[in-house]
């Protein structure tokens, strides 16, 4: 009987401890902020024809993805001179996406110290 016992109260530990590994759930990523004035929003664009508008960067600013406009920033450009494709207008900002920048080519135009070139948007 003293057997039985022990082993009913073996497996009760192991379920405990089992029960408390798969309880302990992974932090899920941070959610990133979003901006009511971009999100779900259609801006205004404008795209430029290579060489058309150059954005001129005096310090290395904030980029982000298409997906991150007004949230937490993806990533960092160097401070340089860069190709502007698009201009997206979203009335509240205006955002500057940058050819052969990479995966993170949109930047803030509050980040931008000039820019050279016609780089007048639909907007104006």
């Amino acid at each position: 009987m003293q057997i039985k016992h022990l082993f009913i109260f073996t497996w009760l530990v192991l379920l405990l401890i089992l029960a408390a590994c798969s309880g302990q759930a992974v932090t899920p990523a941070a959610t990133p902020t979003i901006d009511p004035d971009i999100y779900n929003q259609v801006p205004n664009t404008t795209i430029f024809a290579s060489g058309q508008c150059n954005a001129i960067l005096d310090a290395p600013a904030p980029a982000y993805t298409s997906s991150t406009l007004g949230g937490q920033s993806s990533g960092e450009l160097a401070a340089g001179t860069y190709a502007v494709g698009v201009a997206a207008d979203y009335g509240s900002s205006l955002w500057y996406g940058l050819n052969e920048a990479g995966e993170t080519n949109y930047i803030n135009s509050t980040s931008v110290a000039s820019t050279e070139g016609d780089c007048a948007t639909s907007a104006e």
